[in-house]
Order: C-alpha cells, then structure tokens, then sequence
C-alpha cells in the first residue's frame, strides 16, 4: 500500500484523495463481462446520486420545509455523495479503458 497521505498537499481535499486511491485499482483480473457490469453499475449508480440531488435541490427552491431533525442526515447524504459520484465515474473509467485495453489485444491477435 502507498503512502498516500505523504504524497498529498495542503490543497487537496478528500475528494481528490479519495478518487486518486480509488484511480490506484487494477481492472486486470476482471473478465470483460464483470468490466461491463461494473461499468454499468457505476455509471447508473453516479446517475441515480445525481437525481437525488436534483430532486433535494428542488425541493429547496420550491419552499418545503426541513425538519431540523433531518439537516444532519441531509449533510451526511450530501457529504457522502460528494465522495460517491468521482468514484462511481473513477470506476466507470477504469472499467472501460480495459474494455478498450482488451478490444485492442484481440484485434491485434
């Protein structure tokens, strides 16, 4: 394991470190099946994050209230989501470059 942390400055935030250590992953012992449906996963899960923000953005601007009891589970769902959707398109990259990585070793072969 890489001492990630060391490697890191004042700027970076958690995101970026969270990204960059999930960037680290092999893809390489995956079939092209289990590629596909990671990719797949990924890029529906960063979707559905992505709607539920819309839809709590929405239903801000249109006026509904918030208990209080619910603002701390708000901000843990939007710090987390924050966390989720550049892994969920971390992976949805990492899973398709070796889909390409692998299409290009067959077409060679």
């Amino acid at each position: 394991m890489t001492d990630t942390f060391s490697q890191t400055t004042i700027h970076d935030n958690s995101i970026t470190v969270f990204r960059s250590l999930i960037s680290d992953l092999s893809f390489e012992q995956f079939s092209d099946t289990q590629l596909y449906d990671l990719s797949g996963i990924a890029a529906e899960s960063a979707e559905g994050l992505c709607h539920g923000l819309l839809y709590l953005s929405e239903s801000l601007e249109s006026g509904n209230q918030i208990p209080q009891e619910s603002l701390g589970q708000i901000g843990a769902w939007l710090k987390a989501s924050a966390h989720v959707i550049p892994v969920m398109l971390e992976l949805y990259e990492q899973a398709n470059n070796r889909l390409f990585q692998m299409k290009n070793a067959d077409s060679a072969e």
